[in-house]
């Protein structure tokens, strides 16, 4: 019965009509969101993936704090979250999940070749011990989802992660390798499923919460020190190549990257513009379970990206422009 009623709150969403051009909706920092039953959102560590004009959200449902289950919604507007369920459930799509593991910056992909979703996270024991990442598929978004790999990828230790699709298909897994000293890039099977080959990022400089994103051709990553809970200065890189060139790490926003840590950076591809949104966790405020979605609009011109952080901003979901208030 769970199983037809998300399959159908899936098909409602893609029937929802289009904002019309010119219809505004607020996004407000610093507050718990609800979605469309007004329940609080758990959807820690994001992952997002748009599809037809549909943004699917997948992430940590830390009700349990420390036993996560992976939660989607879904959503037109980035601010109205339907809850679609729990997609990789403690003690329900694994056995180990909830005993032995816990999941961490679940990701959502999906293959063009192969029309499954694909997930991949930072699969952990309780002391951080395991250091491995784990793969789950499934034919529909909304799922079921299947384990089919887990453990630490080539060999290497890998710990907190992030995914990105390039412009020709191509899928990345991102992590903090070795003892959280390096970011490891992971090239990904076709399929998605595995990992094919690797390249060591920032040898030595202990980066997480890595986040990618390609604007004219140029990637841009951005990540944090690996502080734990404790937010830190974001700091930001980029290069005509995901596997070289990479250009030192300089400081972007303030001190504490407004109190925030990395999950993604969303591209919003408007009748009238693109926009790029930063998106991250204000982890324990006040507490895990209550930890904030930060959201907020960032510009790139040329090599350079400034962020513009602000407690309220109004977005246009169809024509991809925004207004700040002054």
């Amino acid at each position: 019965m769970q199983k037809t009623l998300t399959a159908l709150l899936v098909t409602l969403a893609l029937w929802l009509p289009v904002h019309a051009e010119g219809e505004w909706v607020d996004i407000v920092n610093g507050t718990l969101w609800q979605d469309t039953d007004g329940n609080t959102v758990q959807a820690h560590a994001p992952g997002f993936l748009c599809r037809d004009g549909v943004w699917y959200m997948c992430g940590e449902d830390r009700s349990r704090a420390f036993r996560p289950d992976v939660n989607l919604y879904s959503s037109r507007d980035l601010v109205h979250w339907t809850f679609l369920g729990k997609i990789i459930e403690n003690g329900v799509t694994d056995p180990e999940l909830g005993r032995r593991r816990m999941i961490e910056r679940a990701k959502l992909l999906y293959s063009e070749k192969t029309g499954k979703y694909v997930v991949w996270c930072h699969w952990e024991s309780h002391n951080y011990g395991a250091s491995e990442a784990a793969c789950f598929v499934a034919d529909s978004v909304q799922g079921p989802y299947r384990k089919v790999w887990s453990g630490r990828p080539l060999g290497i230790k890998s710990r907190d992660c992030n995914v990105f699709t390039d412009d020709d298909g191509t899928a990345w897994f991102i992590s903090t390798t070795e003892e959280n000293q390096h970011l490891g890039l992971f090239r990904l099977s076709d399929d998605m499923l595995s990992v094919t080959d690797h390249t060591q990022l920032f040898p030595g400089k202990s980066r997480e919460a890595p986040a990618v994103v390609r604007v004219d051709g140029r990637y841009f990553m951005l990540s944090s020190a690996c502080t734990g809970w404790r937010p830190n200065q974001c700091k930001i890189s980029h290069s005509d190549s995901l596997t070289s060139g990479w250009t030192p790490l300089e400081n972007i926003g303030d001190a504490v990257a407004y109190r925030t840590q990395a999950a993604a950076v969303l591209t919003i591809k408007g009748t009238k513009q693109t926009t790029y949104l930063y998106v991250g966790d204000r982890w324990m405020d006040p507490d895990l379970p209550n930890s904030k979605i930060i959201i907020f609009p960032i510009t790139f011109d040329g090599t350079e990206c400034r962020f513009h952080y602000c407690e309220r901003f109004r977005l246009n979901p169809v024509t991809g422009e925004y207004q700040i208030p002054d």
